[in-house]
């Protein structure tokens, strides 16, 4: 099962909330349509996508996910952050583009 530490070993990507322990996931799913995410999204899997609005924290909390992997053109406001603090989502931005977040998992042997 994929860790979040692990991911975090590239300095390409940044924490932006405080993971309380170790965070795994199983598996991740990329889109930038929340709707497709609701079809096909298990619960513990992370999200990469570059909309950072409180529809994609709604979608944690409804689909029972706490990753959220924010890619390179997302746009991350103090409160998006702040509202994941408090539904304890984990968030990490990346200036990788979703393809490469993707490529960088595989390479790395974490998906």
């Amino acid at each position: 099962m994929p860790r979040l530490s692990v991911l975090l070993q590239n300095n390409h990507y940044d924490i932006l909330t405080q993971s309380q322990e170790d965070l795994h996931f199983e598996g991740v799913y990329a889109t930038d349509l929340l709707s497709t995410a609701i079809k096909h999204m298990k619960p513990d899997m992370a999200l990469i996508t570059m909309i950072s609005s409180n529809s994609t924290l709604n979608l944690a909390l409804m689909l029972d996910f706490n990753l959220i992997i924010l890619t390179k053109d997302a746009e991350v406001s103090d409160s998006f952050i702040q509202k994941a603090i408090i539904e304890e989502i984990t968030l990490v931005k990346t200036d990788y583009l979703t393809h490469e977040v993707i490529v960088d998992m595989v390479k790395r042997g974490i998906l």
